[in-house]
Formats: C-alpha cells, sequence, structure tokens
C-alpha cells in the first residue's frame, strides 16, 4: 500500500494542536472573504457571453453608437394617456436624489411632441405609430420607459426597489399590482433572487444536511466536527472567490451549497472509516488508521470531482466558467481541509461514545447487514438479467440523447408563478412585446442619397418588416418624422424639398433620441423589431426571416450603398442557445476522457478502468436521455449537472471498488468480497446520496429556473448514481466481467496491513 502523504499524518497530539491553531489563524481572513463574497452580484444575462464572439461584439458596438438599453418599463391596470399619475410618476422618479435614472419616456408626452412642431403629425396617426411599443392595441394603456444611469448600473436591485417605492407612493397601489419589465428588471430579479438563496435556501440546506449527516452517524461529536471542517471548507472557497477578485452571480450562488454537501459527503466516508478503525485498534490510534485507510479513495474521489467540475471551464457561458472554475478550486480545498482537519480534531479530542457503542446500536448494524447481504446474494444470483437489464435500459433512453434542445429564452428562466412572468405576460398583452432585435442600416459615405432619401429607405423597410409573421411592432426615426410626401409632380417635388429641410434641421433630435447615429462618414439608422418574449418563436428562423427580407431591398438599390447588421438580445439569445448545448458536449467528454484516465491509473489496467465508468454513464444517460424523449429542454443550470454529477458518481464508485479490491486482496472469493463491500462502505453510500439530494433539493423551490432545474437535476443524478453503483457496477463484478479488476492483486504484504488504496 502506498504510504500515507506526511501533510495528512495527524502524528501526535502536538501536530494535531498545530493543525488546529493554523486554521484557527486563517479563520478571520476566511470570514472576511466570506463577507465580501456575499456581498458582490453580477447578473447581468446579457453579459453571459464573452467579447470574443461576433454577436457580442455586434452589441457591444450597437450599445456605444446608440445608447444603452438598460431600460425598465412600469405601468399598471388603468395607466392610459389620460392619467396624470404618468408624467407625476416620471418626474418623481427623476427628481430622486443620487442620479440613478438618468431619463424617462411617457407615452402621452411622446403624442405630444410627434403632434406639435415641427412634425406635426395627426394624433390619430401618432397613436397607431406608437402601438405595440409606449401604447397599447386599444388606444389609451400606455406606460413609462426609464433609462437606468451608469450608478444605477452599479446597483441594479436597489434602483428596481427604490422606483417600486415611489411607483407605490405616487399611484396609491401596493408593489405587486405595479407592472415592470424590461433588461434591468430582468437583472434586478436575479439579483433579488440571489440574496434569497445565499440566506434562506443556503441555511435551510446546510440544517437539512447537518441533521441527516448526525442521523446517519449517530454521534453528535462525530456530526459536529463533519460541520465544523465542512463550513470552514465552505467559506474557504467564497474567501478564494472574493480574494482572486470574482463577483457572486445566480449560478454561482450554488457554490456554497455545493461545497458544503461534497465536503459533508467526503468527512461522511472519512468518519465511516474512522468508525472501522476504533472497532478494530481503538480511539489513540484511529485517526491515523483512518487516514491510512481513506485518503487514497478520498482523494482520488475530489479529483475526479475536481475534474468533473473544472470541465465546465471549458464553456464559453462566462457564469458556467466561472461556476466550473471556483467549484473545481472549492472541491480540491475541501479535501485538504478534511483530511487535515477532521483527523485533528478526532487526536485531540476522540469520539469516545464509539468506544462503547450500545447494544441496540449493534444489533441494528446486525440487521442492516443481514439486509445487505441478501441484496448482495439477489445480485449475485441474477447478475446476467440486472447487467443485461442495465445495458438495455441505457441504450433505450440513451436514443434520446439526439433528441436534447436547449434555451435561455425568458420563460425558461423564470418560475410560471413568478410576479416577473406574471408582469410581462399582462405587459404583452395590454401594451405589446418586449424582446427587441434591432437591425441597424449603415449607408457609407459614398451614398448618392441624402438624409431625408435615407429616412424614405428607412420608412419603406419599417412597413415592410411590420407585415411579416411575428413581428409585433417596429419603431425607428420614421415613427416620429411627419408623413413622407411621394409623387412625381412638379408640386410634389417642392413638397419633399421642404419636408426634406424640416427633417434635415431635425436631424440631431434623431441623434439624440438614440435611432440614429454617424461613425467614421457612415450614417447608420437603427429599426427597433420586437416580438414576443413568452412566445415560443424560433429565434433563429425569426432573424432570417429578417434577413431574406431586408437584405434583397438594399441590394437592389446600389445607388444606397447601403447594409444591415443584426443585433441585440434575440442574437445574444440565440447564441446562447446554440453555445449551451456545445458546452455541454464539449465538458462533458473533457470530464469522462479525464476521469477515466484517473480510472485506469488508480486500477492500474486500462480495461478495468474503461469498465469501471459504466456505472457512472448509467445516470447521465438515463436522466438526459428520459429529458430527450419528454422534450425537456436543456438550460443552463443543467448543462453544469452532467460533468458536476459524474465527477461526484465516480466518488462512490472508488469507495466501492475499494472496499471490493481489499476483500480479494484479503483472499476472498469476488461474491465475498463483494458482501464484503456492501458491508463496508453502502450504508455510507446511501447516505452520502440522501444528504446531497436533500441538501441541493432545497433549491429546487427558487424562482430562477436554472437554479431549480439544477436543483432537481443534480437529485435525479444522484439517485441514478447510486442505482449504478450499488446495483449495476456490482452485477459487472459478479460475473465474467468481474475478473478484469481482480488480476492485479495486491501484494501480500499489502494485504497484511489491510490496504485501503486502491492499488
Amino acid at each position: 500500500m502506498r504510504p500515507i502523504p506526511s501533510v495528512f499524518q495527524p502524528g501526535s497530539r502536538r501536530r494535531a494542536g498545530r493543525t488546529l491553531v493554523l486554521a484557527a489563524a486563517t479563520l478571520p481572513l476566511v470570514l472576511y472573504g466570506v463577507y465580501g463574497a456575499m456581498g458582490s452580484h453580477s447578473n447581468d444575462p446579457r453579459q453571459w457571453l464573452p467579447r470574443g464572439f461576433q454577436e457580442t461584439e455586434l452589441y457591444r458596438q450597437f450599445q456605444d453608437q446608440f445608447g444603452r438599453d438598460e431600460i425598465t418599463v412600469v405601468t399598471w391596470e388603468g395607466c392610459t394617456i389620460e392619467d396624470p399619475r404618468v408624467e407625476e410618476l416620471a418626474r418623481a422618479v427623476l427628481d430622486q436624489p443620487g442620479g440613478v435614472y438618468e431619463r424617462a419616456i411617457t407615452g402621452p408626452r411622446l403624442l405630444r411632441q410627434m403632434t406639435g412642431e415641427p412634425s406635426r403629425i395627426p394624433l390619430s396617426e401618432a397613436n397607431r405609430r406608437l402601438r405595440g411599443t409606449l401604447i397599447g392595441p386599444d388606444g389609451r394603456t400606455t406606460c413609462v420607459i426609464f433609462i437606468l444611469s451608469k450608478a444605477g448600473v452599479e446597483n441594479r436591485s436597489a434602483a428596481i426597489e427604490g422606483l417600486l417605492a415611489v411607483a407605490e407612493k405616487v399611484t396609491g397601489l401596493p408593489p405587486e399590482q405595479i407592472r415592470l419589465a424590461g433588461p434591468t428588471v430582468d437583472a434586478a430579479t436575479i439579483d433579488i433572487e440571489s440574496r434569497r438563496m445565499l440566506t434562506e435556501l443556503s441555511i435551510a440546506s446546510a440544517v437539512i444536511a447537518f441533521l441527516l449527516t448526525w442521523w446517519r452517524i449517530g454521534n453528535l461529536w462525530l456530526a459536529s466536527v463533519v460541520l465544523a471542517t465542512s463550513i470552514y471548507s465552505t467559506g474557504l472557497a467564497l474567501a478564494v472567490l472574493f480574494y482572486s477578485g470574482g463577483n457572486m452571480n445566480l449560478l454561482m450562488t450554488m457554490l456554497p451549497a455545493l461545497i458544503y454537501v461534497v465536503s459533508i459527503s467526503s468527512s461522511v466516508h472519512l468518519v465511516n472509516y474512522y468508525r472501522d478503525a476504533v472497532a478494530e485498534e481503538g480511539l489513540q490510534t484511529a485517526p491515523r488508521l483512518a487516514v491510512r485507510h481513506g485518503w487514497a479513495p478520498c482523494v482520488l474521489a475530489a479529483l475526479t470531482t475536481s475534474v468533473g467540475l473544472g470541465s465546465l471551464m471549458t464553456s464559453a457561458i462566462v457564469p458556467i466558467y466561472q461556476f466550473g472554475a471556483y467549484s473545481a478550486i472549492g472541491v480540491a480545498l475541501s479535501i485538504a481541509v478534511q483530511l487535515l482537519l477532521v483527523p485533528a480534531m478526532l487526536t485531540l479530542w476522540p469520539a469516545r461514545g464509539l468506544a462503547a457503542e450500545p447494544q441496540a446500536a449493534k444489533e441494528a448494524e446486525a440487521r442492516a447487514g443481514n439486509g445487505l447481504a441478501r441484496v448482495t446474494a439477489l445480485i449475485c444470483r441474477y447478475h446476467w438479467p440486472v447487467t443485461v437489464a442495465g445495458l438495455i435500459v441505457m441504450a433505450a433512453l440513451g436514443a434520446g440523447l439526439a433528441r436534447l434542445k436547449s434555451t435561455v429564452k425568458l420563460q425558461h428562466r423564470f418560475a410560471e408563478k413568478s410576479k416577473i412572468i406574471g408582469d410581462y405576460r399582462w405587459m404583452e398583452e395590454h401594451l405589446g412585446p418586449l424582446i427587441p432585435l434591432e437591425i441597424v442600416v449603415g449607408f457609407d459615405a459614398s451614398t448618392a442619397l441624402g438624409f431625408f432619401e435615407q429616412m424614405e429607405v428607412i420608412a419603406g423597410l419599417e412597413r415592410r418588416l411590420a407585415e411579416l409573421d411575428d413581428v409585433g411592432a417596429t419603431m425607428s426615426a420614421a415613427t416620429f418624422a411627419p408623413p413622407l410626401p411621394g409623387g412625381g409632380s412638379i408640386r410634389d417635388a417642392g413638397r419633399r424639398a421642404v419636408m426634406a429641410s424640416r427633417i434635415e434641421h431635425a436631424r440631431q433630435q434623431f441623434i439624440d433620441g438614440g435611432f440614429v447615429a454617424q461613425i467614421d462618414g457612415q450614417q447608420r439608422w437603427r429599426i427597433s423589431v420586437r416580438v414576443d418574449a413568452l412566445s415560443d418563436v424560433d429565434y433563429a428562423h425569426f432573424t432570417n426571416n429578417l434577413r431574406e427580407h431586408v437584405d434583397p431591398i438594399l441590394a437592389s438599390m446600389p445607388e444606397a450603398a447601403a447594409s444591415a447588421t443584426y443585433t441585440g438580445v434575440i442574437p445574444l439569445i440565440y447564441k446562447a442557445q446554440r453555445q449551451l448545448f456545445n458546452d455541454l458536449l464539449k465538458s462533458f467528454l473533457l470530464a469522462f476522457g479525464v476521469i477515466a484516465l484517473v480510472m485506469i491509473a488508480a486500477l492500474r489496467s486500462p480495461l478495468a478502468g474503461l469498465s469501471a465508468m459504466a456505472p457512472n454513464l448509467f445516470p447521465i444517460i438515463i436522466i438526459f436521455g428520459y429529458m430527450g424523449w419528454r422534450g425537456i429542454l436543456i438550460e443552463i443550470g443543467s448543462v453544469m449537472t452532467a460533468s458536476a454529477a459524474l465527477g461526484i458518481a465516480v466518488d462512490d464508485t472508488f469507495h466501492f471498488l475499494t472496499w471490493f479490491r481489499r476483500g480479494v486482496g484479503e483472499g476472498k472469493k469476488r461474491r465475498r468480497s463483494l458482501r464484503f463491500a456492501y458491508q463496508r462502505c453502502a450504508a455510507a453510500m446511501l447516505a452520502t446520496t440522501l444528504i446531497c439530494s436533500c441538501g441541493l433539493a432545497v433549491f429546487a423551490v427558487s424562482d430562477f429556473m436554472p437554479i431549480a432545474h439544477f436543483a432537481w437535476m443534480m437529485v435525479a443524478l444522484l439517485a441514478a448514481a447510486v442505482v449504478g453503483d450499488l446495483v449495476f457496477l456490482p452485477a459487472m463484478l459478479a460475473g465474467p466481467w468481474g475478473n478484469v479488476f481482480t488480476r492485479n492483486r495486491p501484494s501480500e504484504r499489502s494485504r497484511q496491513r489491510g490496504a485501503g488504496a486502491l492499488t
């Protein structure tokens, strides 16, 4: 057997004391890091893609040219163009100290501007042009659009909370009756949910995991040791996040819960080795013996878990990349904490109650052993049917993997019952669609068209776009321009000359309004096309449909020297959807490959290492295949689960194979070795699965669906993983295929010393 690394040897009480003093000395730094990490939030879904992507660069350029789209749309039941509270709210919010909002736009105000000088658009025509954007289909319902300042962007949730407080005072309505939508609201809602998760849900998860640990171990002191070391590991992971300059986002709020339950899982296995050591050699040498038997499988399990999580760093989605990096570091640090602090604490303060367990506990353990013996006998007897059934189920459900689809749409980000979805639904029914696709038409400096003629081109494009399916509304500079005269008579030519002069004089107004930009001699015009946020529109088809209508029109006018680019939220969402699926496949293949190499090295056999991966593929194929057959969409939370679950599932595989090979090394037959492995670690495997599952299941109640999906998928994957490790794997080991795991046996010396490592 391999010797214990000196850093993990608890040694004397003096060494244990030094270890705990060092941990106590670093505790203030850890606590400060935790406080800093918990106070940092960055939750803008539009920043999920990195800058290197073309879609991201186009969107950034669009914002630089036409202004940020940090908008908040506010309305309520009875908010009409005649309601004086509309303008009152706009003034009251802008008058608030701090300059959180820099501008407000209202439906009534735009109507007055459009019907007044210099546009002089008839009221009915102005009302018609604003329908679907600032005025509802009834011609009366309206809204206020607030544009966030740079100061407001720093704390979107505070900006929205302040806006709600003012709106409640001005309108006399409770906050739940005030409708909010827009990108700023999306980000603020995620911020607020992050804080709730870091307080209510994380605390509930920690308490549930601790109570289950106490119940499983049956010893309050041992459970307290597990709790203390797991909390320290979690704090250390958060401190690394803070000191490295990282920010908390909604996906990262799962970091403390994940590190906590994984740490508890590792500690429960280590404590399981400690209990066995107490029974074998007594309290004095038990910590050292526990580390001797447990360090190799625990380190290997942590390594594979870190690899599984670290593979998420291949993702181009920024929050997934960050989660993968920090969770992998956190798991690696946690196993070091467990192997240092658990034996140190048990060296100084042994769990004396274990030395003389009550007779009832021993009888209960004997009954459990008999039950496991029956399970082992059944699996050994029917190993062929069990193995074949497992392979058939994997093949049948695995066919569903080809049917998987991904999404990051709004309706898949928040719970159906959440206020934000209710507000979006109400607004899209009473006002109009809210998700924009921005078409930027650029006229080169060589164009033969003047400003007025360019306006005519934009107006023609806007009319054509408004006729397309799925286009709910459009808006451009032409929306606010006077009716453009046509015709070829002398009188018409005179009218066009007058109109061209008026529009030329209003050029700066269109630029200030964010509809026209002048960049490097090129004039660029913005056409905003709106689509329903909660519809099932295929964004790829929608964007291509726009291209097929706009590009040929511009190509047919060579004198215009014009071209169009397509940007906004919709292309970003579509790119993110495609990237999610690519990232899922890429991260999983990387995790599988690296973990398989670790398995091969640990088992010293390529065939055994690859065979041991079969039960770890079992949960991935079963759960994701089922999702494919049922049409359940893959989203940002789901992507994180495959690699993470693979790494965690290998944990139990290592422990089971450790005891199985140890039994073989002691001269037991394979079936007796299986029974030995069941008796030694099956209960701990079930307990750690229960602890991890219940600790993560708490987050399934989150209103942010990626986190809810992450929680329930991890529970499902862990449950399927324990079936793979305690049913499918033993059936393989009991049959002819089990020979590949027993060819390389430990030396006689290793058998005599009771090796616990995978050798």
